[in-house]
């Protein structure tokens, strides 16, 4: 299996322009968060607005973006979720506070994963369906990617295990979002080292598995050095010529240089494996996460 080939920006520029739903993830340090706001960035500024949602504890999306943005974060907590979750459910107020009230019941929603899980789904589909009329996408930043699929999963598990009932109609209007071709994406982000790609490839098979037909996978940080090969003569004299500076620099030149062809490596093998559509996206220095996310955008097309 070949993966697609992509004209990067217009891939992008159609991903936001077409979609209800964006939803990210990838393995822990990808970077899958900074890209994340890069989408919704894009987003913004292709469609006047977006909004930036992510499901943890804290809340990073604020800091990498810019005062001038018009991407308004939002973070979903299953705590905070439960009451509105119920009143939709019953649309009875006074009944709604006084089931919330209600300790036993509330020990049972933190104690039960499923249950808070389609929960915060259950809030991400409101703030989906409430922007529908408006101009800008829901983009998520998930949790890494083997909790997220667990959590992607949970909708078709309620489904079969319950006919009728307030869960069972939670998971048939967010399983009707998430499966819906037209509405929603997941963007799985790696780097081009060997255990992210591997868990990449697991991501998308499992996302394959449960029916999300929309997916791109994003290899982050690709390393493209201003050397080549033939520079490593110069780069040894460079370590060994006494100056601990120089020589500090010519080491991290050469590791650099080394890790490209694995890094290629990688890539050819996931290209080679899978057939969703892959993005490759450049290293970017830059400690500062607006800057960072601002380059991201330009280099997506933004």
């Amino acid at each position: 299996m070949i993966a697609r080939t992509l004209d990067t920006p217009r891939h992008f520029g159609a991903m936001v322009a077409e979609r209800d739903l964006i939803l990210v993830t990838g393995k822990g340090g990808t970077g899958k968060s900074t890209f994340c706001a890069t989408l919704a960035e894009l987003a913004a500024r292709r469609r006047g607005e977006a909004l930036a949602v992510e499901m943890s504890v804290h809340a990073r999306l604020p800091e990498m973006l810019g005062p001038e943005s018009r991407v308004r974060p939002h973070r979903i907590d299953a705590e905070e979720a439960v009451l509105p979750a119920l009143s939709r459910l019953l649309g009875l107020p006074a009944m709604v506070s006084r089931i919330f009230n209600n300790r036993f019941l509330r020990l049972f929603i933190r104690t039960s994963p499923a249950i808070r899980e389609m929960i915060m789904l259950d809030e991400l589909h409101h703030l989906v369906c409430n922007r529908a009329e408006q101009r800008g996408p829901v983009v998520v930043d998930l949790p890494a990617s083997g909790h997220a699929l667990s959590i992607l999963e949970t909708p078709r598990a309620v489904s079969h295990l319950l006919r009728v009932g307030p869960l069972a109609r939670i998971a048939d209007r967010v399983h009707e979002l998430l499966f819906d071709r037209a509405r929603c994406e997941l963007v799985v982000v790696t780097l081009p080292e060997e255990l992210p790609v591997n868990e990449a490839i697991e991501v998308v098979r499992r996302a394959e598995a449960i029916g999300l037909v929309n997916r791109t996978v994003v290899v982050n940080q690709v390393p493209a050095p201003v050397l080549v090969p033939e520079d490593g003569e110069l780069l040894e004299i460079l370590r060994s010529g006494g100056d601990a500076e120089l020589g500090r620099v010519a080491v991290a030149a050469r590791g650099e240089l080394d890790g490209v062809p694995e890094s290629r490596q990688q890539i050819a093998r996931l290209r080679h494996t899978l057939e969703e559509q892959v993005v490759e996206l450049s290293l970017h220095r830059d400690p500062d996460p607006r800057r960072c996310v601002s380059s991201l955008v330009q280099e997506l097309g933004g």
